[in-house]
Protein backbone atom coordinates (compact mmCIF):
# COMPACT_ATOMS: atom_id res chain seq x y z
CA UNK A 1 0.00 0.00 0.00
CA UNK A 2 1.31 3.29 -0.40
CA UNK A 3 1.10 6.06 1.30
CA UNK A 4 0.09 9.40 0.06
CA UNK A 5 1.51 11.80 3.07
CA UNK A 6 3.99 11.58 4.90
CA UNK A 7 1.92 12.65 8.05
CA UNK A 8 0.42 9.42 7.33
CA UNK A 9 3.57 7.47 9.21
CA UNK A 10 3.32 9.08 12.66
CA UNK A 11 0.32 6.95 12.85
CA UNK A 12 2.72 4.05 13.16
CA UNK A 13 5.17 4.88 15.02
CA UNK A 14 3.44 3.43 18.57
CA UNK A 15 2.86 0.28 16.96
CA UNK A 16 6.84 -0.24 16.06
CA UNK A 17 7.66 0.89 19.37
CA UNK A 18 5.54 -1.41 20.78
CA UNK A 19 6.72 -4.38 18.89
CA UNK A 20 10.38 -3.49 19.52
CA UNK A 21 9.91 -3.38 23.04
CA UNK A 22 8.54 -6.72 23.14
CA UNK A 23 10.88 -8.60 21.55
CA UNK A 24 13.58 -7.23 23.14
CA UNK A 25 12.28 -8.17 26.31
CA UNK A 26 12.10 -11.55 25.39
CA UNK A 27 15.85 -11.86 24.47
CA UNK A 28 17.14 -10.48 27.13
CA UNK A 29 15.01 -13.15 29.63
CA UNK A 30 16.71 -15.64 27.18
CA UNK A 31 20.16 -14.62 28.29
CA UNK A 32 19.40 -14.52 31.91
CA UNK A 33 18.32 -18.07 31.90
CA UNK A 34 21.36 -19.17 30.11
CA UNK A 35 23.37 -16.89 32.98
CA UNK A 36 21.92 -18.24 35.87
CA UNK A 37 22.42 -21.78 34.57
CA UNK A 38 26.50 -21.08 33.14
CA UNK A 39 26.77 -19.28 37.28
CA UNK A 40 25.48 -22.65 38.80
CA UNK A 41 27.66 -25.14 36.93
CA UNK A 42 30.68 -23.42 37.87
CA UNK A 43 29.79 -22.80 41.91
CA UNK A 44 28.84 -26.36 42.00
CA UNK A 45 32.44 -27.74 40.18
CA UNK A 46 34.12 -24.99 42.07
CA UNK A 47 32.69 -25.73 45.53
CA UNK A 48 33.40 -29.30 45.07
CA UNK A 49 36.94 -28.93 43.82
CA UNK A 50 38.59 -26.79 46.03
CA UNK A 51 37.04 -29.22 48.84
CA UNK A 52 39.22 -31.78 47.04
CA UNK A 53 42.25 -30.30 45.68
CA UNK A 54 45.01 -30.70 47.81
CA UNK A 55 49.01 -29.53 46.58
CA UNK A 56 50.32 -32.96 45.19
CA UNK A 57 53.61 -33.19 46.62
CA UNK A 58 52.70 -32.68 50.08
CA UNK A 59 49.38 -35.31 49.32
CA UNK A 60 52.63 -37.33 48.18
CA UNK A 61 54.55 -37.15 51.16
CA UNK A 62 51.96 -36.86 53.90
CA UNK A 63 50.05 -39.96 51.93
CA UNK A 64 46.74 -38.71 53.28
CA UNK A 65 43.01 -39.34 52.23
CA UNK A 66 43.14 -40.12 48.70
CA UNK A 67 40.97 -37.35 46.88
CA UNK A 68 37.24 -36.97 45.45
CA UNK A 69 37.32 -39.21 42.51
CA UNK A 70 35.71 -38.19 39.05
CA UNK A 71 32.52 -40.02 39.48
CA UNK A 72 31.55 -38.13 42.63
CA UNK A 73 32.66 -34.80 41.08
CA UNK A 74 30.09 -35.45 37.93
CA UNK A 75 27.57 -36.53 40.37
CA UNK A 76 27.59 -32.96 42.07
CA UNK A 77 28.04 -31.09 39.17
CA UNK A 78 24.72 -33.00 37.48
CA UNK A 79 22.83 -32.59 41.00
CA UNK A 80 23.29 -29.01 40.43
CA UNK A 81 23.09 -28.41 36.75
CA UNK A 82 20.66 -31.11 35.04
CA UNK A 83 21.68 -29.96 31.18
CA UNK A 84 24.66 -31.23 29.91
CA UNK A 85 27.13 -28.71 28.94
CA UNK A 86 30.78 -30.12 27.94
CA UNK A 87 32.32 -26.51 26.47
CA UNK A 88 31.34 -24.57 29.34
CA UNK A 89 32.96 -27.07 31.88
CA UNK A 90 35.80 -27.32 29.50
CA UNK A 91 36.03 -23.97 29.63
CA UNK A 92 36.07 -23.68 33.61
CA UNK A 93 39.12 -25.68 33.60
CA UNK A 94 41.85 -22.73 33.37
CA UNK A 95 39.98 -21.04 35.88
CA UNK A 96 40.47 -23.49 38.74
CA UNK A 97 44.43 -24.33 37.56
CA UNK A 98 44.42 -20.54 38.03
CA UNK A 99 43.13 -20.58 41.88
CA UNK A 100 44.94 -23.31 43.25
CA UNK A 101 48.32 -24.24 41.24
CA UNK A 102 48.76 -28.31 41.46
CA UNK A 103 52.50 -28.13 40.85
CA UNK A 104 55.03 -26.58 42.74
CA UNK A 105 57.13 -24.71 40.07
CA UNK A 106 53.92 -22.39 39.91
CA UNK A 107 54.09 -21.36 43.67
CA UNK A 108 56.72 -18.75 44.95
CA UNK A 109 60.21 -20.50 46.39
CA UNK A 110 61.11 -20.33 50.02
CA UNK A 111 63.79 -17.97 51.27
CA UNK A 112 65.49 -20.00 53.27
CA UNK A 113 65.95 -23.63 51.68
CA UNK A 114 67.48 -26.65 53.47
CA UNK A 115 71.35 -27.69 52.44
CA UNK A 116 73.12 -30.59 53.54
CA UNK A 117 76.10 -29.15 55.06
CA UNK A 118 79.21 -31.05 57.15
CA UNK A 119 77.73 -30.00 60.22
CA UNK A 120 74.02 -31.57 59.04
CA UNK A 121 72.96 -34.05 62.19
CA UNK A 122 70.00 -36.50 62.55
CA UNK A 123 69.24 -35.83 66.56
CA UNK A 124 68.03 -38.43 68.11
CA UNK A 125 66.86 -38.55 71.89
CA UNK A 126 68.19 -42.16 72.72
CA UNK A 127 71.63 -43.17 72.70
CA UNK A 128 71.86 -46.03 69.84
CA UNK A 129 70.63 -48.99 70.43
CA UNK A 130 68.37 -47.63 72.60
CA UNK A 131 64.44 -46.65 72.49
CA UNK A 132 62.22 -44.39 74.45
CA UNK A 133 60.23 -46.70 76.84
CA UNK A 134 58.76 -44.01 79.48
CA UNK A 135 58.21 -40.30 78.27
CA UNK A 136 56.07 -37.16 79.15
CA UNK A 137 55.88 -33.95 77.14
CA UNK A 138 58.72 -32.95 78.94
CA UNK A 139 61.48 -34.67 77.56
CA UNK A 140 63.29 -34.30 80.63
CA UNK A 141 61.43 -36.90 82.60
CA UNK A 142 61.77 -39.30 79.56
CA UNK A 143 63.94 -42.54 79.65
CA UNK A 144 65.21 -45.19 77.51
CA UNK A 145 65.54 -48.47 77.21
CA UNK A 146 67.49 -51.46 74.81
CA UNK A 147 65.97 -51.21 71.41
CA UNK A 148 63.26 -53.28 70.51
CA UNK A 149 62.97 -52.00 66.94
CA UNK A 150 65.49 -50.85 64.78
CA UNK A 151 65.54 -46.43 64.34
CA UNK A 152 64.88 -45.93 60.51
CA UNK A 153 63.26 -42.33 60.51
CA UNK A 154 62.31 -41.16 56.94
CA UNK A 155 65.07 -38.54 55.30
CA UNK A 156 64.14 -36.57 52.20
CA UNK A 157 65.74 -34.04 50.40
CA UNK A 158 63.26 -31.19 49.80
CA UNK A 159 62.67 -27.61 48.12
CA UNK A 160 60.39 -26.22 49.96
CA UNK A 161 57.45 -23.73 48.03
CA UNK A 162 54.69 -21.63 49.63
CA UNK A 163 52.26 -24.57 51.08
CA UNK A 164 54.26 -26.59 48.96
CA UNK A 165 57.06 -29.57 49.20
CA UNK A 166 58.97 -30.63 46.36
CA UNK A 167 60.52 -34.00 47.08
CA UNK A 168 63.84 -34.44 45.27
CA UNK A 169 63.85 -38.07 45.51
CA UNK A 170 67.33 -38.22 46.82
CA UNK A 171 67.54 -39.99 50.59
CA UNK A 172 70.99 -38.45 51.84
CA UNK A 173 72.41 -39.42 54.80
CA UNK A 174 73.04 -37.97 57.74
CA UNK A 175 75.45 -39.00 60.66
CA UNK A 176 73.17 -39.36 64.19
CA UNK A 177 73.93 -36.52 66.97
CA UNK A 178 72.69 -37.90 70.24
CA UNK A 179 70.94 -36.09 73.02
CA UNK A 180 67.89 -33.85 73.62
CA UNK A 181 68.59 -29.56 73.36
CA UNK A 182 65.28 -28.77 75.09
CA UNK A 183 64.52 -27.84 78.35
CA UNK A 184 60.93 -28.05 78.19
CA UNK A 185 59.34 -29.24 74.50
CA UNK A 186 55.89 -30.06 72.92
CA UNK A 187 55.58 -33.53 71.96
CA UNK A 188 54.41 -34.95 67.96
CA UNK A 189 54.20 -38.52 66.68
CA UNK A 190 53.07 -39.92 63.60
CA UNK A 191 49.74 -41.01 64.25
CA UNK A 192 48.40 -37.33 64.26
CA UNK A 193 51.06 -35.85 61.73
CA UNK A 194 53.47 -37.30 58.84
CA UNK A 195 57.27 -36.58 60.71
CA UNK A 196 60.38 -36.45 57.89
CA UNK A 197 63.92 -35.58 58.54
CA UNK A 198 65.64 -33.17 55.38
CA UNK A 199 68.99 -33.03 53.95
CA UNK A 200 69.93 -30.21 56.46
CA UNK A 201 68.69 -32.09 59.51
CA UNK A 202 65.95 -30.08 60.10
CA UNK A 203 62.39 -31.56 61.28
CA UNK A 204 59.49 -31.46 58.83
CA UNK A 205 56.16 -32.15 60.20
CA UNK A 206 53.19 -32.56 57.48
CA UNK A 207 49.79 -32.21 59.13
CA UNK A 208 47.52 -35.56 58.38
CA UNK A 209 45.21 -33.57 55.62
CA UNK A 210 48.42 -32.10 53.74
CA UNK A 211 47.70 -28.68 53.58
CA UNK A 212 50.33 -27.07 55.79
CA UNK A 213 53.73 -27.85 57.03
CA UNK A 214 56.43 -26.69 59.81
CA UNK A 215 60.17 -26.76 60.13
CA UNK A 216 61.81 -27.22 62.94
CA UNK A 217 65.84 -26.76 63.95
CA UNK A 218 65.33 -27.78 67.38
CA UNK A 219 64.27 -31.37 68.51
CA UNK A 220 64.67 -34.48 68.86
CA UNK A 221 63.17 -38.08 67.19
CA UNK A 222 62.94 -41.40 68.06
CA UNK A 223 59.99 -44.22 68.92
CA UNK A 224 58.67 -46.47 71.33
CA UNK A 225 58.60 -49.72 71.72
CA UNK A 226 55.54 -49.99 69.81
CA UNK A 227 56.88 -48.60 66.20
CA UNK A 228 55.65 -45.21 67.59
CA UNK A 229 57.58 -42.45 65.71
CA UNK A 230 57.95 -39.21 68.51
CA UNK A 231 59.47 -35.87 67.97
CA UNK A 232 60.17 -33.16 70.64
CA UNK A 233 59.97 -29.85 69.32
CA UNK A 234 61.65 -27.41 71.60
CA UNK A 235 59.57 -24.41 73.92
CA UNK A 236 62.81 -23.11 75.48
CA UNK A 237 66.40 -24.57 75.07
CA UNK A 238 68.92 -25.22 77.54
CA UNK A 239 70.96 -22.32 78.31
CA UNK A 240 74.45 -22.42 76.68
CA UNK A 241 77.14 -21.77 78.76
CA UNK A 242 78.69 -18.12 78.19
CA UNK A 243 81.87 -17.54 76.50
CA UNK A 244 83.20 -15.53 79.07
CA UNK A 245 83.00 -18.48 81.46
CA UNK A 246 84.51 -20.61 79.13
CA UNK A 247 87.66 -18.80 78.43
CA UNK A 248 88.14 -18.63 82.03
CA UNK A 249 88.47 -22.18 82.82
CA UNK A 250 89.91 -23.13 79.94
CA UNK A 251 92.69 -20.41 80.30
CA UNK A 252 92.79 -21.49 83.83
CA UNK A 253 93.82 -25.22 82.65
CA UNK A 254 96.54 -23.82 80.51
CA UNK A 255 97.94 -22.47 83.78
CA UNK A 256 97.76 -25.86 84.84
CA UNK A 257 99.44 -28.20 82.42
CA UNK A 258 103.05 -26.62 82.67
CA UNK A 259 102.65 -28.00 86.10
CA UNK A 260 102.09 -30.99 85.66
CA UNK A 261 104.42 -31.56 82.53
CA UNK A 262 107.03 -30.05 85.59
CA UNK A 263 105.99 -33.06 87.97
CA UNK A 264 106.58 -35.57 85.05
CA UNK A 265 109.74 -34.31 84.38
CA UNK A 266 110.79 -34.02 87.56
CA UNK A 267 109.68 -38.10 87.82
CA UNK A 268 111.22 -39.01 85.14
CA UNK A 269 114.54 -37.30 85.26
CA UNK A 270 115.67 -37.35 88.69
CA UNK A 271 117.11 -40.57 90.33
CA UNK A 272 115.96 -40.42 93.79
CA UNK A 273 111.99 -40.08 91.97
CA UNK A 274 112.51 -42.39 89.01
CA UNK A 275 110.76 -45.42 90.44
CA UNK A 276 107.38 -47.51 89.69
CA UNK A 277 106.02 -44.85 91.51
CA UNK A 278 107.31 -41.97 89.97
CA UNK A 279 107.01 -43.66 86.62
CA UNK A 280 103.09 -43.75 87.14
CA UNK A 281 102.85 -40.29 89.10
CA UNK A 282 104.55 -39.02 85.57
CA UNK A 283 102.29 -40.69 83.60
CA UNK A 284 99.59 -39.58 85.99
CA UNK A 285 100.14 -35.97 85.00
CA UNK A 286 101.13 -36.34 81.31
CA UNK A 287 97.61 -37.59 80.65
CA UNK A 288 95.79 -34.72 82.60
CA UNK A 289 98.28 -31.71 80.87
CA UNK A 290 96.83 -33.73 77.56
CA UNK A 291 93.67 -33.99 78.89
CA UNK A 292 93.23 -30.20 79.59
CA UNK A 293 95.43 -29.26 76.62
CA UNK A 294 93.23 -30.34 73.85
CA UNK A 295 90.24 -29.22 76.05
CA UNK A 296 91.09 -25.44 76.61
CA UNK A 297 92.22 -25.18 72.68
CA UNK A 298 89.04 -26.55 71.53
CA UNK A 299 87.00 -24.12 73.49
CA UNK A 300 89.18 -21.45 73.25
CA UNK A 301 89.00 -21.78 68.91
CA UNK A 302 85.50 -22.29 69.09
CA UNK A 303 86.67 -25.86 67.37
CA UNK A 304 83.81 -28.38 67.17
CA UNK A 305 83.99 -31.32 69.90
CA UNK A 306 82.23 -33.60 68.40
CA UNK A 307 83.48 -36.74 66.67
CA UNK A 308 87.27 -38.02 67.06
CA UNK A 309 88.20 -34.83 69.62
CA UNK A 310 85.70 -35.33 72.25
CA UNK A 311 86.40 -39.18 72.49
CA UNK A 312 90.49 -38.13 72.42
CA UNK A 313 89.79 -36.12 75.75
CA UNK A 314 87.51 -38.50 77.19
CA UNK A 315 90.74 -41.00 77.08
CA UNK A 316 93.11 -38.66 78.43
CA UNK A 317 90.96 -37.46 81.74
CA UNK A 318 89.88 -40.92 82.11
CA UNK A 319 93.90 -42.35 82.17
CA UNK A 320 94.72 -39.66 84.99
CA UNK A 321 91.89 -41.45 87.62
CA UNK A 322 93.07 -44.98 86.47
CA UNK A 323 96.60 -44.35 86.81
CA UNK A 324 96.04 -43.00 90.27
CA UNK A 325 94.05 -45.68 90.92
CA UNK A 326 97.26 -47.80 89.85
CA UNK A 327 99.48 -45.61 92.30
CA UNK A 328 96.90 -46.27 94.87
CA UNK A 329 97.35 -50.12 94.68
CA UNK A 330 101.53 -49.91 94.26
CA UNK A 331 100.93 -48.35 97.87
CA UNK A 332 98.67 -51.15 99.12
CA UNK A 333 100.98 -54.34 97.41
CA UNK A 334 104.19 -52.42 99.35
CA UNK A 335 102.20 -52.60 102.64
CA UNK A 336 101.41 -55.44 102.74
CA UNK A 337 103.28 -57.99 100.56
CA UNK A 338 106.43 -56.54 99.64
CA UNK A 339 107.60 -55.27 103.16
CA UNK A 340 106.20 -57.85 105.66
CA UNK A 341 107.44 -60.98 103.02
CA UNK A 342 110.94 -59.11 102.28
CA UNK A 343 110.00 -59.12 98.61
CA UNK A 344 112.60 -57.36 96.36
CA UNK A 345 111.85 -57.12 93.16
CA UNK A 346 114.91 -56.46 90.13
CA UNK A 347 114.63 -54.68 87.24
CA UNK A 348 112.52 -57.38 85.28
CA UNK A 349 109.64 -57.64 87.58
CA UNK A 350 109.77 -53.93 88.63
CA UNK A 351 109.07 -53.41 84.50
CA UNK A 352 106.67 -56.41 84.41
CA UNK A 353 104.55 -54.86 87.51
CA UNK A 354 104.94 -51.20 85.47
CA UNK A 355 103.59 -53.03 82.91
CA UNK A 356 100.61 -54.51 84.23
CA UNK A 357 99.70 -50.53 86.02
CA UNK A 358 100.40 -49.40 82.15
CA UNK A 359 97.70 -51.97 80.67
CA UNK A 360 95.07 -51.21 83.51
CA UNK A 361 95.44 -47.18 82.47
CA UNK A 362 94.77 -48.02 79.18
CA UNK A 363 92.57 -50.39 78.88
CA UNK A 364 89.84 -48.92 81.36
CA UNK A 365 89.57 -46.03 79.38
CA UNK A 366 89.52 -47.64 76.21
CA UNK A 367 86.68 -49.57 77.02
CA UNK A 368 85.17 -46.62 78.35
CA UNK A 369 85.28 -44.49 75.21
CA UNK A 370 84.60 -47.63 72.91
CA UNK A 371 81.28 -48.13 75.02
CA UNK A 372 81.05 -44.20 74.32
CA UNK A 373 80.88 -44.69 70.48
CA UNK A 374 79.34 -48.12 70.24
CA UNK A 375 76.23 -45.96 72.01
CA UNK A 376 76.64 -42.54 69.63
CA UNK A 377 77.21 -40.42 73.09
CA UNK A 378 79.38 -37.35 72.67
CA UNK A 379 83.15 -38.36 74.46
CA UNK A 380 83.31 -34.72 75.59
CA UNK A 381 83.51 -34.86 79.44
CA UNK A 382 81.15 -33.14 81.65
CA UNK A 383 83.09 -29.68 82.51
CA UNK A 384 81.37 -26.84 81.02
CA UNK A 385 78.32 -28.75 80.86
CA UNK A 386 75.35 -28.63 83.65
CA UNK A 387 72.67 -31.72 83.77
CA UNK A 388 69.55 -29.82 83.38
CA UNK A 389 67.93 -32.74 81.40
CA UNK A 390 67.74 -36.39 81.80
CA UNK A 391 69.65 -35.98 78.42
CA UNK A 392 72.32 -34.13 79.36
CA UNK A 393 73.06 -36.52 82.42
CA UNK A 394 72.69 -39.49 80.02
CA UNK A 395 75.26 -38.12 77.96
CA UNK A 396 77.86 -38.89 80.45
CA UNK A 397 77.27 -42.19 81.86
CA UNK A 398 80.31 -43.45 80.87
CA UNK A 399 82.51 -40.61 82.51
CA UNK A 400 80.93 -39.35 85.54
CA UNK A 401 79.89 -42.97 87.54
CA UNK A 402 83.07 -44.74 86.11
CA UNK A 403 85.45 -41.72 88.05
CA UNK A 404 83.00 -41.68 90.69
CA UNK A 405 83.72 -45.39 91.34
CA UNK A 406 87.16 -45.05 90.59
CA UNK A 407 87.52 -42.80 93.41
CA UNK A 408 85.94 -44.68 95.61
CA UNK A 409 88.37 -47.43 95.08
CA UNK A 410 91.17 -45.84 95.65
CA UNK A 411 89.61 -44.39 98.94
CA UNK A 412 88.74 -47.86 100.21
CA UNK A 413 92.49 -49.08 98.80
CA UNK A 414 94.01 -45.91 100.68
CA UNK A 415 92.23 -47.17 104.08
CA UNK A 416 93.55 -50.79 103.56
CA UNK A 417 96.68 -49.78 103.00
CA UNK A 418 96.20 -47.46 106.10
CA UNK A 419 95.49 -50.53 108.35
CA UNK A 420 98.49 -52.30 106.50
CA UNK A 421 100.76 -49.75 108.19
CA UNK A 422 99.13 -50.02 111.73
CA UNK A 423 99.98 -53.53 111.35
CA UNK A 424 103.51 -53.42 110.63
CA UNK A 425 104.02 -50.43 113.51
CA UNK A 426 102.20 -53.33 115.76
CA UNK A 427 104.47 -56.42 114.75
CA UNK A 428 107.86 -54.85 115.33
CA UNK A 429 108.51 -54.74 111.40
CA UNK A 430 108.15 -58.46 111.44
CA UNK A 431 106.08 -61.17 109.35
CA UNK A 432 102.35 -60.77 110.51
CA UNK A 433 101.73 -64.89 111.02
CA UNK A 434 103.77 -66.03 113.95
CA UNK A 435 102.84 -69.69 113.08
CA UNK A 436 105.62 -69.68 110.04
CA UNK A 437 108.27 -68.49 112.19
CA UNK A 438 110.95 -70.81 113.05
CA UNK A 439 113.42 -70.55 116.02
CA UNK A 440 116.14 -71.86 114.38
CA UNK A 441 115.85 -69.54 111.68
CA UNK A 442 117.56 -66.02 111.40
CA UNK A 443 114.79 -63.55 111.38
CA UNK A 444 115.39 -61.56 108.40
CA UNK A 445 116.21 -58.04 108.80
CA UNK A 446 113.10 -55.19 107.92
CA UNK A 447 113.86 -52.80 105.12
CA UNK A 448 113.36 -49.64 107.62
CA UNK A 449 114.47 -47.60 104.80
CA UNK A 450 112.07 -48.85 102.00
CA UNK A 451 109.24 -48.65 105.03
CA UNK A 452 110.02 -44.92 105.50
CA UNK A 453 110.28 -44.21 101.49
CA UNK A 454 106.43 -46.31 101.17
CA UNK A 455 104.85 -44.53 104.82
CA UNK A 456 106.31 -40.78 102.71
CA UNK A 457 104.50 -41.93 98.88
CA UNK A 458 101.47 -43.13 100.87
CA UNK A 459 101.59 -39.41 102.60
CA UNK A 460 101.76 -38.37 99.40
CA UNK A 461 99.27 -40.14 97.39
CA UNK A 462 96.46 -39.48 100.71
CA UNK A 463 97.18 -35.30 99.84
CA UNK A 464 97.12 -35.78 96.43
CA UNK A 465 93.63 -38.22 96.69
CA UNK A 466 92.31 -35.15 98.76
CA UNK A 467 92.96 -32.46 95.90
CA UNK A 468 91.57 -34.83 93.63
CA UNK A 469 88.53 -35.91 95.42
CA UNK A 470 87.57 -32.44 96.01
CA UNK A 471 88.06 -31.13 92.83
CA UNK A 472 85.76 -34.32 91.58
CA UNK A 473 83.09 -32.83 94.02
CA UNK A 474 83.35 -29.44 92.74
CA UNK A 475 82.61 -30.89 89.24
CA UNK A 476 79.85 -33.11 90.52
CA UNK A 477 77.99 -30.03 91.61
CA UNK A 478 78.60 -27.85 89.55
CA UNK A 479 77.05 -30.52 86.90
CA UNK A 480 73.94 -31.63 88.82
CA UNK A 481 73.38 -27.93 90.35
CA UNK A 482 71.81 -25.40 88.03
CA UNK A 483 72.10 -21.84 88.04
CA UNK A 484 74.88 -19.14 87.56
CA UNK A 485 75.49 -18.70 91.17
CA UNK A 486 79.45 -17.25 91.79
CA UNK A 487 80.20 -20.59 93.78
CA UNK A 488 79.60 -22.83 90.89
CA UNK A 489 81.73 -20.23 89.31
CA UNK A 490 84.28 -20.86 92.20
CA UNK A 491 84.16 -24.48 91.93
CA UNK A 492 84.68 -24.56 88.14
CA UNK A 493 87.99 -22.40 88.73
CA UNK A 494 89.07 -24.48 91.18
CA UNK A 495 89.18 -27.44 89.16
CA UNK A 496 90.94 -25.79 86.34
CA UNK A 497 93.84 -25.42 88.65
CA UNK A 498 93.69 -28.98 89.41
CA UNK A 499 97.10 -29.43 88.16
CA UNK A 500 98.74 -26.11 90.15
CA UNK A 501 97.73 -27.97 93.37
CA UNK A 502 99.23 -31.48 92.49
CA UNK A 503 102.40 -29.97 91.92
CA UNK A 504 102.11 -27.90 95.51
CA UNK A 505 101.70 -31.37 96.92
CA UNK A 506 105.14 -32.21 96.28
CA UNK A 507 105.94 -28.97 98.21
CA UNK A 508 104.38 -29.81 100.95
CA UNK A 509 105.94 -33.49 101.37
CA UNK A 510 109.27 -33.00 102.97
CA UNK A 511 111.50 -35.68 100.99
CA UNK A 512 110.36 -34.16 98.04
CA UNK A 513 110.43 -31.31 98.50
CA UNK A 514 114.36 -31.47 99.25
CA UNK A 515 115.06 -33.23 96.44
CA UNK A 516 113.61 -30.83 94.18
CA UNK A 517 115.42 -28.04 95.51
CA UNK A 518 118.32 -30.28 95.18
CA UNK A 519 117.93 -30.27 91.42
CA UNK A 520 117.14 -26.83 91.59
CA UNK A 521 120.20 -25.34 93.13
CA UNK A 522 123.32 -26.93 91.82
CA UNK A 523 123.88 -30.45 92.03
CA UNK A 524 126.20 -30.97 94.73
CA UNK A 525 125.95 -27.62 96.48
CA UNK A 526 123.04 -29.37 98.84
CA UNK A 527 123.13 -32.62 100.37
CA UNK A 528 120.57 -34.46 101.67
CA UNK A 529 120.83 -36.83 105.44
CA UNK A 530 120.30 -39.66 105.71
CA UNK A 531 117.00 -38.80 108.01
CA UNK A 532 115.83 -36.78 105.31
CA UNK A 533 116.01 -33.21 107.13
CA UNK A 534 116.56 -30.11 105.42
CA UNK A 535 118.91 -29.42 102.41
CA UNK A 536 122.19 -28.22 104.78
CA UNK A 537 124.99 -26.04 102.52
CA UNK A 538 128.34 -28.59 102.11
CA UNK A 539 131.37 -26.84 102.56
CA UNK A 540 132.86 -26.31 99.16
CA UNK A 541 136.41 -26.03 100.39
CA UNK A 542 136.16 -30.24 101.74
CA UNK A 543 134.38 -31.25 98.78
CA UNK A 544 135.70 -29.34 95.72
CA UNK A 545 133.13 -31.28 93.28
Amino acid sequence: MRIRSWKSVFYFIPTYICIFTILTKAEDVTVVMKNESTSMTVDALTEVNYSTVSTTPISELSTQTPPMNTTEISTLSNANNTSTRPPEISSLKPIQKQTEPTDCSQREESRNQPKFTTNSRLRKCCPLGENLDYYRENQSDSMCDNAALKFEPTIISAMLYDNCIEDLEITPELPIEIGNPCNNSFQYDDTEDAIFVMQNGALLLINKNGTDYVVEENYCLDQDRSGKMIAFVCISQVEEISQAKIITIAVLMLISMPCLLLVSYLHLTLKLLRNLHGWSLALMSLCLACGYFVYSVVHIYGIPSGGFIGYVIQFFILSFYFWYLCICCNVLLNIWFKLPYYIQLNNTWTILNFTAYLFIAITGPAIMVSLTVQKGLPGMPSYFLQGLTESIRESQRYFIPPVSTILGLSFLVMVIAFFGFQRIKSDGYLRAHDDEKDATTPILEFDVEKYENVKKDAKCVALLGIIIILAWLFEIVTFYKSGNEVYLLLCDMINGLQGLWIMLIFLVVRRRRTIILRWWYDRGSHTITEAGTELQPVNKAANPS
